[in-house]
């Protein structure tokens, strides 16, 4: 997977919310040092901008899926939700 992969994946992702479904909306990517990213995104209709680091190789080497999944946990935690 590569950084512009990233944003297109985390741009328009579905989280599920209780009931309902979440999105992530206006991703930004920015370098951390030479081996890892800090993505920032933010939940659409909400105030929640959650932020993560990968490494890029982390990135390099995982699948959509993977790091799909890994933004939905990072948005649940970021509204308070153990869900789904």
């Amino acid at each position: 997977m590569t950084i512009d992969d990233l944003l297109l994946l985390t741009d328009g992702l579905t989280v599920p919310a209780g009931t309902g479904v979440m999105m992530c909306d206006r991703a930004r990517i920015a370098p951390v040092r030479e081996h890892s990213i800090d993505l920032a995104f933010l939940i659409a209709g909400t105030d929640f901008a959650p932020r993560l680091r990968l490494t890029r190789d982390r990135i390099a080497k995982a699948t959509a899926d993977e790091i799909a999944g890994i933004i939905r946990r990072v948005a649940r935690r970021a509204m308070g939700g153990g869900w789904g």
